[in-house]
């Protein structure tokens, strides 16, 4: 008899583990008094440095990042990044969600890079995988002399090819 109770416990405590195992985790979400959602993981003055075979590839300065399920949010952002033809681009931005592989960097976001290519809009989304900067929204290309706004924009960085929607140009041929 005792055998048997301790065989059916035995049983039972395996299958709660199991079905422990199986189960998702279950999480508490908390919010502030004023609505807004409490992070899970909240980090001040970030520091973030990528480096390869190549040497200093990237760095990326934040005042705040705040992680949730799904996406993070950094704010106040300054990042560097060395390409592999030897440009630098450099990336200043109030505000920057990561979801899904793309960042969206929103309020007064600027881009330059060190050949001359300036970029500055509202809000301006990179795709990490493809390499593509976008925005839907307003912006101002500049490039040596020339000028040109417009409505939106796709930007692949690999080739250095822009498409952009609805734009006014001023350009401004240097004399040789």
């Amino acid at each position: 008899m005792a055998i048997k109770i301790l065989y059916y416990g035995a049983i039972l405590f395996f299958a709660v583990m199991i079905f422990l195992l199986l189960k998702n985790p279950y999480k508490i979400e908390e919010y502030r008094a004023d609505g807004t959602k409490i992070p899970n993981i909240e980090l001040f003055d970030i520091k973030s440095y990528q480096i390869d075979n190549g040497g200093l590839r990237a760095i990326l300065f934040a005042k705040n990042l705040s992680r949730y399920d799904g996406f993070d949010v950094l704010l106040d952002i300054d990042a560097m990044h060395k390409g592999d033809t030897g440009l630098i681009d450099i990336l200043r931005s109030k505000r920057g969600i990561q979801k899904d592989g793309i960042l969206t960097f929103s309020k007064d976001t600027h881009y330059e890079r060190t050949d001359g290519l300036k970029l500055t809009g509202d809000e301006i989304k990179y795709d990490v995988k493809n390499k593509i900067l976008s925005s839907d929204i307003p912006f101002v290309f500049t490039q040596k002399n020339s000028t040109t706004e417009g409505n939106s924009f796709v930007y692949q960085m690999k080739e250095g090819k822009i498409s952009a929607l609805s734009i006014h140009s001023t350009i401004i041929m240097e004399k040789r």
